[in-house]
């Protein structure tokens, strides 16, 4: 899958999912949508433990991190909405 969407030229999408466990683990889901041949698969692309709390600095760091580790970096746009 890392080389897929390394090499994927069309758009990927993104979804986060966050929880805290119960011993107060903090968690984030990450996964990615794509279209291929007109079927819209998703896949798991990790599932890491937060360090600290779900603030927005650490889910954002921990999802960048996911994106460097995967190599596709440079396949998301920033989008900032005030």
């Amino acid at each position: 899958m890392l080389i897929y969407c390394q090499e994927y030229d069309g758009l990927l999408s993104f979804v986060t999912d966050t929880w805290t466990s119960p011993n107060l683990k903090a968690y984030i889901a990450i996964t990615v949508h794509l279209e291929q041949n007109g079927v819209p698969p998703c896949m798991l692309l990790d599932l890491v433990e937060v360090p600290e709390s779900h603030s927005g600095a650490n889910l954002a760091a921990a999802f960048a991190q996911i994106l460097h580790n995967f190599r596709i970096s440079d396949k998301v746009s920033h989008l900032f909405c005030y």
